[in-house]
């Protein structure tokens, strides 16, 4: 008898390997024209009704719109949808679903009521599923199903969402069979789904499926066409003798902000041009925003021995606001400080301070979405060319500048990000080959997941909601934005962080990156959660310190959880709190300077707020 992997496997190659070539129509093996749940081609979103000859074909004008339809060519090169792509499901017209009944945000793994299969592998994804909490949701009782997978599922893979008799109904009964069982009887694509899941030992309530594929062309078509910047200005100098240009935070001996000269690809300064291809079209060069600071412990410094620091600021702010603020409210004055470090940056453009009236103006009429993953692609690649501009190794001259005083070590060039310097430092640490040890300090993945939960969100929400004011096609729509996200999304480069020595800091009950989301990330990294630590999550390894590669380590704020839904944190501070303690401070310098280790600064037990270390 064949293994069970084998007949999965045969199964599989009849039922999807013509998918790609089926067309939409009454007359189609795989689609009715109302779709699975007779809501049209999105009931459920996404399914393998929006492949059309092998590549994703969502149909102009289907996606809910405000003033702006969604451009959804963007997209049509891909092949699949998002590793993290979030399904969303209206069901409430079949049954009233029990939310308890669901394996939920403080259940995350396999087996539950509702899983995520792969059915190339025959493996199933950590997940987890739950009911729109949105107020509005709520009290119309049209409370689209949201299913979450919790580690990135494998491009060009072939996935199956599936809810089963244990997805009870309010009054106690399991959700009903009924369009299933009218899916499996008239359309031979769900009839072979129902066999193959048979076949993986599973009996639906429903199912539907769709491929998965990678999304970062985009971003790597423009890394690789990089070249090293060969021009840029400090306009602006401040020293902490020469304080007519403005004072200098304490510990700074000088910083200046200036400009570099690097490739551009946005139109319009808000969008990318897309070939047919999915790659971006360079529209010339440049100048990008540029700031230097160097601490005051470099003065003394002999020559040529003081390392380089590249720093991503977090969202909606600038480097000014961490390297030119006297109260230095990130530390990242005093680290740099502590570590006789020299600190460049540049700024993640779509999510910067001064963009914030952009991202305001792009809520309120989202099908132009795209603007701010475009323009975030063009700051992580400013961000490379900054590198570039470093790297004396690649030709990079601004080490050389007179205003470095020679001090530079131009061997030791590391990596430090916040938030959402985390978030895309891994994005850029991954399209670079420099870099080999980082800091990564309460980072996430999943935008698409995140959101919604950080505290930040309430402010983006009003306009779109004043846009698309019917929850479940919001849900709709923040599924879709992932496809767009994940060029700039971490969680999509896992393969290409190997051998990079990067430590990741977690901040426990995180307002702004809920934990779930950076969790995903270690999980789909494979990355040990080091010891002692505060919790374990499903599927992560734990390791004893110190440790050098890839570390997770975990800071207790003591400032409660978030709810476990997908509605906006309390803006606890707990994002904040912790890369101020000297354990948080003390571990991020160490691992910079000494080839990666991480070393636990707080003890025997965890860092916590009432154990902050030495």
């Amino acid at each position: 008898m064949p293994s069970t992997r084998l007949r999965i496997a045969s199964l599989l190659a009849l039922a999807f390997t013509t998918t790609g070539c089926t067309s939409r129509g009454s007359d189609s093996s795989l689609s009715a024209p109302d779709g699975l749940l007779d809501q049209g081609a999105l009931g459920p979103f996404p399914n393998a009704d929006l492949i059309v000859d092998g590549h994703v074909a969502i149909p102009d004008g289907l996606l809910p719109a405000a003033a702006t339809p969604w451009d959804v060519g963007r997209v049509a090169w891909r092949t699949g949808f998002s590793p993290v792509q979030v399904s969303v499901a209206k069901l409430w017209d079949y049954a009233d679903i029990d939310p308890a009944s669901l394996n939920d945000q403080n259940h995350i793994g396999v087996g539950g009521a509702v899983r995520i299969l792969d059915l190339t592998s025959g493996t199933e994804v950590p997940c987890f599923a739950e009911l729109d909490a949105y107020p509005d949701a709520i009290s119309s009782g049209h409370r689209a199903l949201l299913v979450r997978p919790m580690q990135a599922m494998p491009p060009g893979d072939h996935v199956a969402v599936v809810l089963t008799d244990a997805v009870l109904t309010m009054d106690g009964t399991a959700f009903p069979h009924a369009a299933w069982d009218r899916a499996v009887g008239t359309l031979p694509h769900y009839a072979t789904l129902d066999t193959l899941l048979g076949a993986m030992g599973i009996t639906p309530a429903l199912a539907w499926d769709f491929p998965v594929s990678d999304g970062t062309l985009p971003l790597r078509s423009m890394a690789g066409a990089l070249a090293v910047p060969t021009t840029y200005t400090l306009d602006t100098i401040r020293t902490d003798d020469t304080p007519e240009n403005g004072a200098v935070p304490s510990g700074t001996w000088k910083n200046a902000e200036g400009t570099f000269n690097s490739t551009n690809w946005l139109v319009d300064d808000d969008s990318l041009t897309l070939d047919a291809n999915g790659l971006p079209v360079a529209q010339g060069s440049a100048d990008m925003y540029l700031f230097v600071h160097i601490p005051e412990s470099a003065k003394d410094a002999p020559a040529g021995s003081v390392p380089v620091v590249l720093f991503g600021h977090g969202l909606l702010s600038n480097p000014d606001k961490y390297l030119n603020d006297p109260a230095d409210p990130s530390g990242v004055v005093a680290l740099s400080n502590r570590m006789n470090a020299i600190v460049v940056a540049t700024v993640w453009r779509g999510l910067t301070y001064d963009d914030l009236l952009h991202a305001v103006t792009v809520s309120g009429d989202f099908g132009r979405f795209h603007e701010l993953t475009d323009m975030l692609s063009q700051g992580v690649a400013n961000t490379l060319a900054l590198e570039d501009l470093v790297d004396a190794a690649d030709g990079g001259t601004l080490l050389d500048d007179p205003f470095f005083e020679g001090k530079a070590d131009k061997t030791q060039l590391y990596y430090y990000g916040i938030s959402l310097g985390g978030i895309e430092g891994a994005v850029t640490l991954a399209n670079q080959t420099r870099i080999d040890h980082a800091v990564l300090h309460v980072g996430g993945s999943s935008w698409s997941t995140m959101l919604e939960r950080s505290s930040d969100w309430p402010a983006f929400e009003q306009g779109i909601v004043r846009g698309i004011p019917e929850p479940a096609d919001r849900q709709i729509l923040y599924s879709t934005m992932q496809l767009y996200w994940d060029a700039v999304d971490p969680i999509s480069y896992a393969a290409d962080l190997t051998g990079t020595n990067i430590l990741w800091q977690e901040s426990i009950g995180d307002n702004q990156v809920p934990n779930i989301t950076t969790e995903a990330l270690m999980r789909t990294y494979g990355v040990p959660l080091g010891e002692p630590y505060v919790s374990q999550p499903y599927g992560i390894t734990t390791a004893t310190l110190p440790l050098t590669g890839q570390v997770y380590t975990q800071f207790d704020p003591e400032l409660g959880l978030p709810d476990a839904v997908n509605r906006p944190a309390a803006d606890t501070g707990a994002h904040n709190v912790p890369r101020l303690w000297p354990g948080c401070a003390e571990q991020t310098a160490h691992a910079l300077l000494n080839g990666g280790e991480v070393v636990h600064y707080c003890g025997d037990t965890a860092c916590t707020a009432e154990n902050t270390g030495e």
